[in-house]
């Protein structure tokens, strides 16, 4: 009996010890997007127009005393968690709020091919080292990695990114290709810390440049993907009352374990 005691108490403990654990491991994820993008004008580049610029002979850009250097500003970025508010920049050549700068290098692209959705595109991808460097940020709201003495700040990166450069409108069709092109970039993960709070996570970056030369178009935007390491990251899923009326089954639960236990003493004794 003592065992069959023990495996009750077993059970109780480890479904307590997943639930804490569970709660432990959760990081909160923001996603900051945006459709609109600008960019700095590179002085030994000025042909390049576009905040992200690639070449079809598989070069982002092979001018001027700094090749393959590009940068991309979001601009307009909207969060996808309130409490976290406005994005403001820090330190960078843009000081509007919610914009964010990033300075990339890339180099040869490392395959090419045909395709695209007509089937008929000139297709290159870059997948080797993407030099990237961003600007620092703070996010002006109420939780607790926000504010001004939260500034974000560079722990480690990782370097491997890939872009795709592919020949062709995103408005063509499988067979008709109609002329244009579209740039591609997803950002390896960098660690970042949050400033006074000492609070980690990680941040990745995506961006965009479509053209359609019929008529000529542009598109331009991205993505930009946080995970915060908070201890007990709140969620939509369970309405505030929960975890009070969890207790409280908790409390009553363990109480008629007590119970359990302590007449099965007693029939031990008796016998």
């Amino acid at each position: 009996m003592r065992n069959s005691i023990i495996q009750l108490l077993a059970n109780a403990g480890f479904s307590t010890l997943v639930l804490a654990s569970t709660q432990a491991a959760s990081a909160l994820t923001l996603t900051y997007t945006t459709g609109m993008a600008d960019y700095v004008p590179n002085p030994d580049a000025d042909s390049n127009t576009r905040p992200l610029q690639l070449s079809p002979n598989g070069n982002a850009m092979n001018t001027g005393a700094n090749p393959n250097t590009r940068n991309f500003i979001y601009q307009n970025l909207v969060g996808s968690y309130a409490p976290a508010g406005d994005w403001i920049p820090v330190g960078q050549s843009t000081t509007m709020q919610n914009e964010q700068r990033f300075d990339y290098y890339f180099d040869a692209a490392t395959s090419s091919g045909t395709g695209g959705a007509s089937g008929l595109a000139p297709v290159h991808n870059w997948i080797n080292n993407l030099d990237l460097k961003f600007g620092s940020f703070y996010l002006n709201g109420s939780c607790s990695f926000c504010g001004e003495d939260n500034t974000v700040a560079l722990i480690n990166s990782i370097n491997t990114g890939a872009a795709k450069y592919t020949g062709e409108s995103p408005d063509s069709t499988p067979g008709t290709r109609i002329l244009g092109n579209q740039n591609e970039l997803t950002s390896g993960l960098y660690d970042i810390v949050f400033g006074a709070s000492g609070i980690r996570g990680t941040i990745k970056y995506t961006a965009f440049t479509n053209v359609n030369s019929e008529p000529l178009r542009q598109f331009n935007g991205g993505t930009i993907t946080i995970n915060a390491d908070v201890p007990n990251p709140p969620t939509a899923a369970v309405p505030g009352p929960l975890p009070v009326l969890g207790a409280g089954a908790a409390y009553a639960y363990s109480r008629r374990l007590r119970r359990r236990i302590l007449s099965q003493a007693n029939r031990n004794q008796s016998i």
